[in-house]
Formats: structure tokens, C-alpha cells, sequence
């Protein structure tokens, strides 16, 4: 394949979206740099947003052709958007080995919130998502995951406020690529965003969560929890392996007393499935005592899946008896439906052709 990163004949060329704040510094070995030629590259492609070596101006022609013979700016090219009527936008992604990914902007009021990908495709296959449904092809760079925010940056009219590792892939399965992320996205000579700003949705198995206890970066944590009993979540979730959300929720509480962030605990409602009396029940019971919030995402529907969205007056039920628990609940509403870009579905459609 022919690419911006492999030139007909040649080796694939590194991205310089994939080197740390810190890492340019071997670009000062290049002809024709200076003590100073790192900031001015890293200046580019990280505040400035740079999408070529030609809008480097302030660098020699020599040192472009030099920079231009080994590197790229960026891996993927967007390729395509798709706007909802509600203001969501999705956003695909064609890397350069061929993959896509996707990500999705979502504008609400104040906020404007990117959800980004971490990997192309999901293991934790969890049955009412489009993202696992052909497996996981490979984790992303972490380069990769920083071009997605880039990306939405320039095409977004409203300043992005919040950015959530919620995209297709478990983050945790490809941890040091979205550490390495959040250390650029975080870094004032990086992105420059606020840690809090940051969440990081994971299935939370308790050794992953101890790992990110070793994470100085105060970024927030979400649980995938969809269900408040043990074995009904690991039907729910093929991919998890053994569920203990006991265990999961200690070692959340160990991120807490290190960071003093909350956890929020995120449950896709179905109907039918964990739409219960029983489960909003549960769900208080399993939460009880630890620093957490509840947050319900009614399902939005993804072609050929056979689940159904929660009445409305099952989610008021459900925040009913939660609250009543003294458990603070909030409601996240569907958001891009008439577009289909949740949960994977703009990538899914893509591959079907």
C-alpha cells in the first residue's frame, strides 16, 4: 500500500504525533537543525496543529526535505463526517495500514465532548456494542489517539471542554499507548488539557485499576458496569473474563484516595436486560460505601442487534430507587441516532461497505 507513511518502495515513516513532549530531541540530530529546531517541530505539531512539513515555515527547506524523508506528520487522514441533526458529528479515521477507527464529537451546551478510540475493534465484545462484533484487529498508537483529538479541534466550532477514552477498545488492554496519550494530551508543551477534563472508561479489572493508581495524572475513571451481579455481567460482556466487582471497586477506591476523583459507575440500560427494579436495586447495594456515582446511558440501537431501548419511565424508576439509596445518578440521553456513530457503528458500516 501507498500512504503519506509508506512512499512507493520505501519503509513506513514514523509519525511525530508518536513521540513524547520530550522525545523530539532526536530530531536536533537531522541536517541542517539547530539547538532549538525540537521545540519548533514539536511547537508545530502539537500547539499549532500542523497537518504537513510545508506549513513548518519557520524551518529551513533542507531541514523539511530532511524531516520529510523519515517522518510524517500524522498516521491516519480523516476521511469522513457525519453530522446529526443534534449537533453529534462522527468522525472516521483511515489509518495507515488501512484500518479505520472512528470518533465522535458531542456538543451539549457548555460542554463539548470528544470520545476517542483506543483501539481498532474491542475484545471485551460486550453484547449491545457494534465495536467488538469483528473482534480486535490491533491497539493504536499513541499517536494514533492524539490525531483524534487534533482532529476534532480543527473541525470543531465549539471549543472542545471534555475528552473521554469511551471510543471503540478497552483502554486498558492497550494501556502504555493511552498513558503515553494522556501524558501529551495533558503536558502544557503538549495539548496543554486539564487532567480533569480526561476520563478513561474501562471494564476495570482491580489489576488494571492498581496500575493506574501508579499514574501521577489526576484524569477521571469510569467503570463499565452495565449490571450490578457478577455472573449476569459476564454474560452481558463475553470478553471480561471473570467478573469481581467487589475486588474492582477496592481497587477503585485506591485510585481515589490517590487522585480524590470519583469514580462514576456507567450502565447501559436495556430493556428487559437490567432495566429492573431488582437491577437499579443491586446496583445500589454493589455501589454502597465507595466514592462513586451512577450514571445510565439508555441503549441506542445498532443494526442487527436484538436488544431495545428502556421506556422512559423504566430510567425514572431506576434513578428513583438509586437516589432513594442515596446514590447520586445522573442520565446520559442517546445522542447522533439518526446518523448511527455510537458505539462503533459509523466504523461497522464502513467495513460492510
Amino acid at each position: 500500500m501507498t500512504s503519506a507513511n509508506r512512499p512507493e518502495g520505501g519503509e513506513v515513516r514514523r509519525a511525530l504525533t508518536d513521540l513524547a513532549v520530550d522525545g523530539f530531541g532526536e530530531l536536533a540530530a537531522l541536517p541542517d537543525a539547530k539547538s532549538f529546531t525540537p521545540t519548533q517541530i514539536r511547537d508545530w505539531v502539537f500547539a499549532k496543529g500542523a497537518r504537513s512539513f510545508d506549513e513548518m515555515t519557520n524551518l529551513s527547506k533542507p531541514l523539511r526535505a530532511a524531516l520529510a524523508a523519515s517522518w510524517t506528520v500524522r498516521s491516519g487522514t480523516l476521511e469522513k463526517r457525519h453530522a446529526s441533526k443534534d449537533g453529534t458529528v462522527g468522525l472516521l479515521t483511515r489509518l495507515h495500514d488501512g484500518h479505520v477507527i472512528e470518533s465522535v464529537s458531542i456538543p451539549e451546551g457548555d460542554r463539548h465532548t470528544l470520545c476517542i478510540s483506543s483501539q481498532v475493534g474491542c475484545a471485551v465484545a460486550c453484547a449491545f456494542c457494534a465495536s467488538g462484533l469483528d473482534g480486535v484487529i490491533r491497539n493504536l498508537s499513541s499517536g494514533e489517539i492524539v490525531e483524534q483529538v487534533l482532529v476534532a479541534r480543527e473541525l470543531s466550532e465549539q471549543p472542545l471542554t471534555n475528552y473521554v477514552f469511551m471510543g471503540s477498545g478497552e483502554p486498558t488492554h492497550n494501556w502504555k499507548a493511552v498513558e503515553a496519550s494522556i501524558a501529551t494530551l495533558t503536558h502544557p508543551d503538549g495539548l496543554g488539557i486539564g487532567a480533569r477534563r480526561i476520563t478513561v472508561s474501562t471494564i476495570g479489572h482491580p489489576a488494571a485499576l492498581r496500575k493506574m493508581v501508579e499514574t501521577e495524572i489526576p484524569f477521571n475513571v469510569a467503570l463499565s458496569v452495565h449490571v450490578g451481579d457478577d455472573a449476569e455481567r459476564e454474560a452481558l460482556m463475553p470478553g471480561l473474563g471473570t467478573s469481581d466487582l467487589a475486588a474492582t471497586l477496592a481497587a477503585a477506591r485506591e485510585r481515589f484516595d490517590a487522585t480524590g476523583r470519583r469514580l462514576t459507575a456507567e450502565v447501559v440500560v436495556l430493556a428487559g436486560v437490567n432495566d429492573t427494579d431488582r437491577h437499579a436495586r443491586l446496583l445500589a447495594d454493589v455501589v454502597a460505601g465507595h466514592p462513586c456515582a451512577v450514571n445510565l446511558i439508555p441503549w441506542n440501537p445498532v443494526d442487527g442487534l436484538d436488544f431495545t431501548p428502556p421506556a422512559p419511565a423504566r430510567i425514572d424508576a431506576m434513578v428513583e430507587i438509586l437516589t432513594r439509596a442515596g446514590v447520586t445518578t445522573t442520565v446520559r440521553r442517546p445522542r447522533g441516532q439518526d446518523v448511527g456513530v455510537a458505539c462503533g457503528q459509523l466504523r461497522r458500516r464502513e467495513l460492510r461497505g
